[in-house]
């Protein structure tokens, strides 16, 4: 457990002008009203950089309930790619979308050489749980499949997300171990791993309520740390700040995987909160740990 300091007074300045703006929070309203809010309160108080891209190809991967839009994301100046890497992005199962995280995508392809499909699984509340997960991990089978088209046969394959995608990553890794996929590391940012544990109105529009939402709960499609053992999933990469809301349950989640035997390095950044990747325009705090982490990504897929 890293020993905290002061917030990052830019992420902190952030959180009050947001605070003071009277824009409701990012979970109230439906699908579509929360997902406009959201890209609004980025473009305001939080805006994508722009990076340099090797290419960005949209494609549509064969799902379980039709298509799933994916992005492949190609580095700039890698002639051979190191690695292929399936990413899903944040958002509480409810928000985001593969624009609003493609910069986290170019960021992790340029700095690590792999090349990144990025997944747009099906949202909450009118696609509730296991739809998102089981879009999920029919983008990894299909990576998998089709690793020519994307950084290479002979490459190792990695799964990564952040937040709710942090924990589709983590699941996809306990079945990847499960059906045999050889997965060479998960990259998870601050993600949430533990549904029993309370995450307000995005739980109930994820999983829904009553008794059956406390069974969905413990579901390890849900929250992984109920698979009934995390012996051989992929050596993990977890990033968090103590800030994060999920600090305990990233810290727990850890010491899950070292007691199974899964190499796993925690990354703790003393000065950051949930949602640190996105913030890399307004703190510098928060882009060095996101470089740091994909450099900490880019020695594990070389190792």
């Amino acid at each position: 457990m890293t020993t905290a300091q002061p917030l990052d007074p830019a992420i902190a300045d952030m959180e009050r002008r947001w605070k003071e703006s009277g824009i409701p929070g990012l979970y109230e309203g439906s699908g579509p009203e929360m997902r406009e809010r959201g890209r609004n309160v980025r473009a305001l108080l939080y805006p994508k950089p722009r990076l340099e891209t090797g290419g960005l190809e949209d494609i549509e991967i064969p799902g379980p309930e039709g298509v799933v839009p994916a992005r492949v994301v190609r580095p700039v100046g890698a002639a051979v790619p190191t690695a292929t890497l399936v990413y899903f992005h944040g958002g509480g199962w409810i928000l985001g979308d593969i624009d609003s995280h493609e910069a986290h995508c170019i960021r992790i392809a340029n700095r690590t050489g792999a090349v990144v499909l990025t997944v747009g699984y099906r949202l909450a509340p009118e696609d509730p749980f296991p739809a998102g997960v089981e879009d999920a991990l029919a983008a990894v089978r299909w990576a998998h499949a089709h690793r020519e088209r994307l950084g290479g046969v002979d490459k190792p394959m990695a799964v990564g997300g952040d937040s709710a995608g942090g924990n589709l990553a983590a699941v996809a890794a306990v079945v990847c171990r499960d059906e045999g996929i050889p997965l060479k590391v998960q990259f998870l940012l601050y993600p949430a791993t533990d549904l029993t544990r309370d995450h307000g109105p995005v739980s109930k529009m994820y999983l829904g309520t009553g008794p059956e939402a406390v069974q969905r709960a413990r579901d390890p499609r849900a929250s992984p740390v109920f698979a009934p053992t995390l012996a051989g999933v992929a050596p993990a990469i977890i990033g968090v700040g103590p800030y994060d809301f999920l600090y305990q349950d990233n810290l727990a989640y850890a010491a899950a995987l070292r007691s199974a035997g899964v190499p796993t390095t925690l990354c703790e950044f003393p000065t950051l909160n949930h949602g640190f990747f996105s913030y890399v325009t307004i703190s510098a705090d928060a882009a060095a740990a996101a470089d740091g982490l994909c450099d900490t990504l880019r020695n594990a897929l070389a190792d």
